[in-house]
């Protein structure tokens, strides 16, 4: 846990309810290598970004029980969501949850399915964050935008009441004053893992 000057805290949000449907089976369930062994996305994931978070929550919804056995003994604390709702619902279910406990801390939401993120940029999208204070921040690689997103406290209650109508791109499309992104030289944070060919290509680049 990085906490040098921090202010507030972090809570981690990993959206993990969709079904995978391009992908055939539960991609969050799938083996991804971590220091010469294996464990399952979903908790590769959590992984990293628990790396600056003070405490995690799950948004599940398709497989719950077996997501949520994917984690072993992982402290988080569990969201549903409609795996048929677009993914703003999930956003929004996991933020609701932040809100109820907490009104001062911050967001890290995270795709439930990225777990190729790595800790150089975890520390770099940390430090941007601190010193932005007021402004969304998301990593970019070769121009394209990715997670995870770290949000302000501030800037969340405008999120759970947005309709949610294009997604987080349409809300940060709309509101460009209130987010930044960083360019960083990890091709895990946009690494797409919907479909088997696209699994095992980063399997073998691992």
């Amino acid at each position: 846990m990085i906490t040098s000057q921090k202010h507030h805290r972090m809570v981690g949000i990993l959206l993990a309810a969709g079904r995978s449907r391009r992908m055939g089976d539960n991609k969050l369930l799938l083996p991804w290598p971590v220091q010469g062994k294996h464990i399952p996305i979903i908790a590769a994931t959590y992984d990293v970004v628990q790396s600056i978070c003070d405490e995690m929550i799950i948004v599940l919804g398709h497989e719950a029980d077996a997501v949520e056995d994917a984690l072993s003994s992982r402290q988080i604390a569990i969201v549903s969501s409609d795996p048929e709702a677009p993914m703003f619902e999930s956003i929004r279910a996991g933020l609701q949850q932040l809100w109820s406990s907490d009104q001062h801390a911050a967001a890290l939401i995270q795709l439930g399915d990225h777990p190729a993120v790595t800790q150089t940029t975890m520390e770099a999208l940390w430090e941007k964050f601190h010193n932005e204070q007021t402004k969304a921040v998301m990593p970019e690689y070769r121009g394209q935008g990715g997670h995870p997103v770290l949000i302000p406290a501030a800037i969340i209650s405008e999120l759970i009441k947005y309709s949610g109508e294009g997604g987080l791109r349409r809300f940060w499309k709309d509101h460009p004053q209130q987010c930044c992104r960083l360019p960083v030289d990890d091709a895990g944070v946009v690494m797409n893992l919907n479909t088997p060919e696209a699994y095992h290509r980063a399997i073998k680049s691992m």
